[in-house]
């Protein structure tokens, strides 16, 4: 099953939870919840802690496989940044570009 949303997650977890032939309340003693929380899981409540969600998958047997894409290349954007860079270079009189963060936390070491 290819989950997208929250509630493609919680309709995963109830599937695999009454296959198994436990109750939302058995559920949540295994986690240590409430069935509040495992109700709110299986209808797809957006803002539930990500590893107690995956213990909940765990419990009901589910395991987890994620895959990431390859990046496709943008050459139109890795153009600009090179001519950016060379007008910078041919001006050569600018002070140098400051960093956000350095200049915010002054934290960085170069």
């Amino acid at each position: 099953m290819q989950v997208k949303t929250m509630g493609d997650l919680g309709a995963l977890v109830r599937s695999a939870r009454t296959a198994r032939g436990m109750t939302q309340a058995d559920l949540a003693a295994r986690l240590r919840m409430s069935r509040d929380w495992v109700v709110r899981l299986e209808k797809g409540h957006p803002r539930l802690e990500a590893q107690r969600v995956l213990d909940a998958l765990r419990v009901v047997g589910v395991s987890l496989e994620a895959t990431v894409p390859e990046a496709p290349t943008n050459n139109r954007r890795k153009r600009g940044r090179e001519r950016a860079a060379q007008k910078s270079k041919s001006a050569g009189t600018g002070p140098a570009p400051v960093d956000p963060f350095e200049a915010l936390f002054g934290t960085r070491k170069t």
